[in-house]
C-alpha cells in the first residue's frame, strides 16, 4: 500500500505560501526594475555605421585573377550588416542552384598577420539545413567535412583530421579561448540560427555580384570573439580584430576534375578543404572595443528611454565620456511609458520620448530636440521566379531587391494578419484572400517589378516589435487617418466601397480585426485559429505566436530580417523535455523573403532597404534625409516646445512616419552636478552630435541632421538645465478641494480624480479606487477634464470613460483602449521593489526562525493595549477585535490562527 500523503502543519503550510506570494512576486517584477532605471542595461558599446575611408578592394589570385571583392567597411565594426560586392567573377552555372562558379563567405578569428586558419572560421552551421542546403549546391559544399569518399580526394594531400566513429574527418573549430569543441559541422559555439556564413553567393551574368554580411562580435559570435577588449602595448584599449575571408568557387574540384565529373554536376567538396582554401581572400577587420571605454571613477548619469534614441545615444557615448566632465552616460532602453513615469519620478535623469508627460502643477520638465529619424519597413527581399516567369527573370534569381512601395491599405493588410501567409492556409477566417503581397493585384500595380516572382509562404506579413511604444502607435494613426485603409479595417474588400478598385482580389480584412479602433500602442494578434495535429501531436496545435511570434524589439526585428529570419517556431520536436516546437533556421540563401518594422537607423545598421511610403500628398516617400527633414519642418507645435507628427502633412517631400525624439528632464530635481553633465551631453547633442560620420560621436546614418532651430532649442535646453539644477520652483496656491460629493465621488472608484484634473497624485493619473479612469494617463498627455459636478449617482463607467479618453490625448479612443495602461502610481511604487525585495528577504532570513514564536504574542499584547484604550475586552475575554473563540486556538508553541479544522 502507498503511505497516506501527510498534511503539514498549518502554520508551516502559511508560512511557506507567504514566501511562495513574496518570492513570485519579486521574480514577476524583477524584470520590470531592471529596465525601470537608468543603470537597466548599464553603458553600452558604440559603433560606427556606414564605411567611409574604411572601404577595401582585394584581389584574387591565380585563375581568380581577374576577381576583385570590395568590402564597404573593415574599422570600427560592431554587430552590424556590411556590404560586400566583387566585379570580374565568371556567372554561376545554374538560375536555380550554385553548380560551379560562386563564393563563399565566412569571419574568422586569428593573431596572425597573414590572416587565419580554417580552425579558426565559422561555417558549416548552415548544413543543418541538408546537404549543399537542400539540393541547391554540392553534398559537401558547406559542411566542414573534408573526407569524400575514393572517387575524390584533395590534391594537396594533407593528412585529415581524427575520423569521428562514423568514419567522418571534420576540419576543426577551434575557438578563440580554447575551450574544447566538439567535432562535427556546428558546435557548442554556433549553429544554424546564430551563424553568418554565406555559403553560396551568386554572380550574375556581368561577372558581379553582392551581398550583406553581418558581422559579429564576441556577443553574437563567443567562439570567435571579435572585439573582445585587448589592451595595447601603451596601454590603450582596443577591440580584437578578426578576418573576413572569400573562398571563391571556379570549376575545377579538388583534384582538378571539372564540376561536370561530379555527382548531379555541381561541386562537391567543402571550401576549407586545402585545396581550395590556398585560393582564400582574406580582409582584416577592426571593431570597437566591447564592454567599459570611459574612464574608470568618472561619475555616471543614467538615461533611459525610447528604442528611437538608441542607435545615436550609443554611439556619442564613447566620445561624451571623453570630453567636459567625463561622465559616463549610461543607457537603458524602455518602453516610452516607462520613460514619463521616470521623468516625473522626482529622480527623472535624462530620459529620451517622443510624446511629452502629463502635465503636472509641481514638476516642470524641459524638453529637447536630439535625434531626427522615423519608423520603416525595412525588407530583405531576394528574386524568386515563378514557374512560369520569363527567362529574364530566372536570370535575377537570388539578387536582392531594391524596391518596395506599400499603402497604408496595405500595411493593415500586413498587420492584421489579412493574407494567408500572414495567419494560415487552413484558417477560414482568410481562406478567400490572397496568400501574399505577391499575389496582391493593389500590391502589384505599386510594384511592378514584382512580377513574375512567388514568395510561397512569405511576404504574408512583417515582425513587429512586441513592447508599447508611441511609435507603434504613429504607425496605426497613419494608417487609420487614410480612407482607403479606414473602410477596410471596417470590413469592405478592396475591390468594392468608395475607395475600391474593381480589378483588385477583393481582399477583406480578417474578421477578427474588423472595426479595429485605432490609434493603439501595440501590434495585436487577434486571430484564434489554431492548426491542428490529431495524429501527431493532437494536444499542441500550431498558433500565431509560434507561426508568426513577435520580434522583443525594432532591433532585434531588423537583425532577424537580415539574416532571412522570421523567428517563426514550427518544427515540432518530440525528443524536447517537454515536446514543443523548435524555431525554424533562416531562410536559404537565394530565397530570403522577410519585412520587418523597425527605425531607420536600426534599418541602415542591419543593412535592410527601406520600403517607400504613401503620404498624405499622394506621393511615394523613402525616408531620406531630406524627407525626414521636410516631414519635421511639417511638425504641429505644441505646449512646452514638444511638437507633435502630422500624418496628414500635404508636403509631397515628406516622409509620413518621421519621428522626432526628445531628451527630457526636470532641472528643479536634479543636483548641481546633475544638471551641469546633463547639459553638456544636450549641448553635444545639439553640436557635434549631428555630423554624419562613422566614427564614435557622430551621428549613425539612418538619423538626419537636426534643422538649426530645432538645434538652438536644445542649446537653450542644456543651458536651463545647467543652470536651474536643484533650484526649486515656489509652492503654487492651492484651491480648495473640491466637495467629494459633488466634484468626483468617494474614493471607492465612482468618480473622482481619476475623471480628470489632479486626483491624489497630484498629476491628473488614477486616485485610489479610480484604475479605469486613470490607467494610461501618461500615453499622451494629462487626463482630460470631467464634469464639473458629478451627480451623486453618476456610474463609474461613465466617469471612467472620460479619465481614459483623456488619458490616451485621443478623445474619441474607447475606455477599453487606455484601461490595461499602468497607472503612474502602480509604476512608481514597481520602482521600489527590488530594494524591498532584498531588504525583506534578508529580514526574512535573519528573522524566520525567530517570528512564529514572538510575533504572535505581540499581535496580542498590541490589540489587547488598543482595546484598552478603545473600551472593554471583547466579551469573550479575549483581546478586542479577536474571534470569539480564539481561546480554542491558543495552543503551545508557535501559534497558529488558521480556522480549526471541521469535524
Amino acid at each position: 500500500m502507498h503511505e497516506p500523503l501527510r498534511t503539514p502543519p498549518r502554520n508551516t503550510s502559511a508560512k511557506r505560501r507567504i514566501r511562495l506570494l513574496f518570492g513570485a512576486l519579486c521574480l514577476v517584477l524583477l524584470p520590470v526594475v531592471a529596465t525601470s532605471g537608468p543603470g537597466g542595461l548599464g553603458p553600452q558599446t558604440a559603433y560606427a555605421a556606414g564605411g567611409e575611408g574604411s572601404e577595401v578592394t582585394v584581389s584574387g589570385t591565380g585563375e581568380f585573377a581577374d576577381l576583385k571583392v570590395t568590402v564597404g567597411q573593415t574599422r570600427n565594426l560592431v554587430g552590424q550588416v556590411v556590404k560586400i560586392s566583387w566585379t570580374g567573377g565568371k556567372p554561376t552555372v545554374s538560375d536555380t542552384a550554385y553548380s560551379a562558379d560562386y563564393l563563399q563567405i565566412m569571419q574568422c578569428w586569428g593573431d596572425e598577420p597573414t590572416g587565419p586558419g580554417a580552425d579558426q572560421c565559422q561555417f558549416g552551421g548552415s548544413s543543418a539545413l541538408g546537404a549543399g542546403a537542400g539540393s541547391q549546391a554540392g553534398a559537401y559544399t558547406n559542411t566542414r567535412q573534408l573526407n569524400y569518399g575514393t572517387g575524390l580526394q584533395d590534391a594537396e594531400h594533407q593528412p585529415l583530421p581524427p575520423a569521428t566513429p562514423s568514419g567522418i574527418s571534420y576540419a576543426p573549430f577551434r575557438a578563440v579561448g580554447g575551450d574544447p569543441v566538439s567535432p562535427g559541422n556546428w558546435n557548442e559555439f554556433y549553429d544554424v540560427n546564430s551563424t553568418n556564413e554565406v555559403p553560396y553567393a551568386r554572380t550574375n551574368a556581368r561577372g558581379a555580384g553582392e551581398v550583406w554580411f553581418e558581422a559579429q562580435t564576441a556577443v553574437e559570435a563567443p567562439g570567435l570573439g571579435c572585439g573582445s577588449a585587448v589592451t595595447g602595448p601603451q596601454g590603450a584599449v582596443g577591440g580584437r580584430g578578426c578576418w573576413l575571408v572569400i573562398v571563391p568557387r571556379g570549376e575545377k574540384e579538388v583534384d582538378g576534375s571539372p564540376y561536370t565529373a561530379q555527382s548531379g554536376g555541381q561541386l562537391q567538396s567543402s571550401p576549407l578543404s586545402p585545396a581550395n582554401w590556398k585560393q582564400r581572400i582574406v580582409v582584416p577587420l577592426g571593431f570597437e572595443p566591447l564592454g567599459s571605454y570611459c574612464p574608470i571613477g568618472a561619475e555616471e548619469r543614467g538615461t533611459l528611454g525610447s528604442e528611437m534614441a538608441a542607435e545615436a545615444v550609443t554611439r556619442w557615448q564613447p566620445a561624451l565620456c571623453q570630453t567636459g566632465g567625463k561622465a559616463i552616460y549610461g543607457y537603458a532602453q524602455v518602453p516610452d511609458e516607462t520613460a514619463r513615469v521616470k521623468l516625473l519620478s522626482g529622480t527623472p535623469g535624462l530620459v529620451f520620448l517622443g510624446r511629452p508627460a502629463p502635465a503636472d502643477p509641481v514638476r516642470k520638465p524641459v524638453y529637447a530636440p536630439v535625434a531626427l529619424s522615423g519608423i520603416t519597413i525595412g525588407f530583405f527581399i531576394e528574386s524568386q521566379a515563378g514557374f512560369q516567369a520569363p527567362a529574364e527573370v530566372r536570370a535575377r534569381n537570388g539578387t536582392r531587391l531594391g524596391a518596395l512601395r506599400l499603402t497604408p491599405r496595405l500595411v493593415a493588410k500586413l498587420l492584421t494578419e489579412s493574407y494567408q501567409d500572414g495567419n494560415s492556409r487552413f484558417a477560414e477566417s482568410t481562406a478567400k484572400n490572397p496568400a501574399n503581397l505577391g499575389h496582391d493585384p493593389e500590391f502589384m500595380r505599386h510594384n511592378p517589378g514584382y512580377a513574375g516572382l512567388d514568395f510561397g509562404g512569405k511576404l504574408g506579413d512583417a515582425l513587429v516589435p512586441q513592447p508599447l511604444a508611441d511609435t507603434t502607435r504613429q504607425l496605426w494613426e497613419w494608417v487609420g487617418r487614410d480612407p482607403a485603409a479606414r473602410e477596410f479595417l471596417d470590413g469592405t474588400p478592396d475591390n468594392a466601397g468608395a475607395h475600391g478598385d474593381a480589378s483588385y482580389a477583393g481582399m477583406a480584412v480578417n474578421p477578427n480585426y474588423r472595426g479595429l479602433a485605432l490609434p493603439l500602442d501595440t501590434f495585436p494578434k487577434s486571430d484564434p485559429y489554431c492548426q491542428p495535429f490529431p495524429l501527431e501531436h493532437p494536444e499542441s496545435p500550431l498558433c500565431i505566436q509560434d507561426k508568426h511570434p513577435y520580434a522583443t524589439d525594432m532591433h532585434a526585428a531588423a537583425r532577424a530580417a537580415s539574416r532571412g529570419d522570421t523567428l517563426a517556431r514550427t518544427s515540432w520536436d518530440a525528443t524536447a523535455t517537454p515536446p514543443t516546437y523548435k524555431k525554424d533556421p533562416p531562410q536559404p540563401a537565394g530565397s530570403r523573403a522577410v519585412l520587418a518594422v523597425t527605425d531607420t537607423a536600426t534599418a541602415d545598421r542591419y543593412g535592410l532597404v527601406r520600403a517607400e511610403l504613401l503620404n498624405a500628398g499622394g506621393a511615394f516617400v523613402a525616408p531620406e534625409p531630406a524627407a525626414l527633414i521636410a516631414a519635421a519642418n511639417a511638425r504641429k507645435a505644441g505646449a512646452d516646445g514638444i511638437s507633435s507628427p502630422d500624418p496628414a502633412a500635404a508636403d509631397p517631400a515628406a516622409y509620413p512616419l518621421t519621428v522626432l525624439t526628445y531628451a527630457a528632464t526636470v532641472p528643479a530635481d536634479l543636483t548641481g552636478a546633475e544638471g551641469r553633465d546633463y547639459g553638456a551631453m544636450l549641448a553635444y547633442a545639439a553640436g557635434p552630435g549631428q555630423t554624419p560620420g562613422v566614427s564614435a560621436g557622430s551621428l549613425p546614418h539612418g538619423y538626419a541632421p537636426l534643422p538649426e532651430a530645432l538645434r538652438a532649442q536644445t542649446r537653450a535646453a542644456a543651458q536651463k538645465v545647467s543652470t536651474e539644477a536643484g533650484r526649486k520652483p515656489a509652492p503654487e496656491p492651492t484651491a480648495p478641494a473640491p466637495d467629494p460629493g459633488t466634484a468626483g465621488g468617494t474614493p471607492s472608484g465612482t468618480g473622482g480624480p481619476a475623471a480628470g484634473g489632479s486626483g491624489p497624485a497630484g498629476t491628473g493619473t488614477s486616485g485610489i479606487g479610480a484604475s479605469t479612469a486613470g490607467a494610461g494617463s501618461a500615453a499622451g498627455g494629462a487626463a482630460a477634464a470631467g464634469p464639473a459636478a458629478a451627480p451623486p449617482g453618476a456610474s463609474a463607467t461613465a466617469t471612467g470613460a472620460a479619465g481614459a479618453s483623456g488619458a490616451t490625448g485621443t478623445s474619441g479612443a474607447p475606455a477599453a483602449q487606455a484601461a490595461g495602461t499602468t497607472p503612474d502610481w502602480a509604476v512608481g511604487a514597481i520602482r521600489n521593489v527590488l530594494l524591498i525585495c532584498l531588504v525583506v528577504g534578508a529580514l526574512a532570513a535573519f528573522a524566520g526562525p525567530v517570528l512564529p514564536r514572538f510575533l504572535p504574542g505581540a499581535l496580542l499584547r498590541l490589540r489587547s493595549l488598543r482595546g484598552a484604550a478603545g473600551g472593554a475586552a471583547a466579551a469573550s475575554g479575549g483581546p478586542a477585535d479577536l474571534p470569539a473563540d480564539w481561546a480554542t486556538h491558543k495552543k503551545a508553541g508557535p501559534r497558529d490562527w488558521s480556522p480549526p479544522d471541521p469535524d
